[in-house]
């Protein structure tokens, strides 16, 4: 599937450059199937094959891969984190007793939350790590209504990061590109079930809670 949508997306990126990296960010976040490292990693052995490592071809590569990714990334997450934000708390309320989750449990996350030293260092470092799913943080954040500017910024940030990381190897390892591109999409993927199952069981652990009581 990697090498059918890299094909596909090679053209593009190479006609319309940063445009391109942008837009396919923003989808990536959008569409979950595609790896949140796909258009970087893609993008950067496209655009940089055959360049020399330099400061100039850094900033190169951080003008056209980097800030159009990292601006992708942040636009494309907000829908995920606003419809959470938006029905995330009613939709508890509806459905809480039937999941086992209750608005208190939700208000309870997010009180810990705000009230940690190491909140923002910690979402920082999650959209940092390309194997972390960007729907699972976005979604996560919009549940217990993080401050919307701080969302943006940090999301923006940690972005930035991981696109210029993935740039450098995307460009520097060259057709290596398309296995790391594999190789993370897997582990996403995976993390990504690790998570819908440790929901459900804490749900249906929840329940059984509530059931005894």
């Amino acid at each position: 599937m990697l090498t059918s949508i890299l094909t596909g997306l090679e053209g593009f990126i190479v006609s319309y450059g940063p445009w391109a990296v942008f837009g396919g960010s923003i989808l990536e976040q959008i569409v979950t199937p595609i790896s949140s490292s796909v258009v970087v990693l893609g993008a950067s052995f496209f655009l940089m094959k055959g360049v020399a490592m330099s400061a100039g071809s850094l900033q190169t590569m951080f003008f056209n891969i980097s800030i159009p990714a990292a601006l992708g990334v942040t636009l494309g997450s907000l829908l995920y984190y606003g419809i959470s934000y938006k029905i995330g708390i009613p939709f508890v309320e509806r459905a809480g007793k039937y999941l086992g989750v209750s608005v208190e449990d939700l208000e309870g996350v997010e009180k810990r939350v705000k009230e940690s030293r190491y909140e923002n260092l910690f979402l920082f470092t999650a959209r940092c790590v390309p194997v972390i799913p960007s729907i699972a943080i976005s979604l996560f954040c919009g549940l217990i209504r993080y401050n919307p500017r701080n969302y943006v910024l940090i999301t923006f940030f940690g972005a930035m990061v991981q696109a210029s990381i993935l740039g450098i190897i995307g460009w520097q390892f060259g057709n290596f590109y398309l296995t790391l591109s594999e190789g993370l999409s897997f582990i996403d993927n995976i993390i990504l079930v690790v998570l819908v199952l440790v929901v459900v069981i804490f749900v249906l652990k929840k329940r059984s809670e509530k059931k005894r009581d």
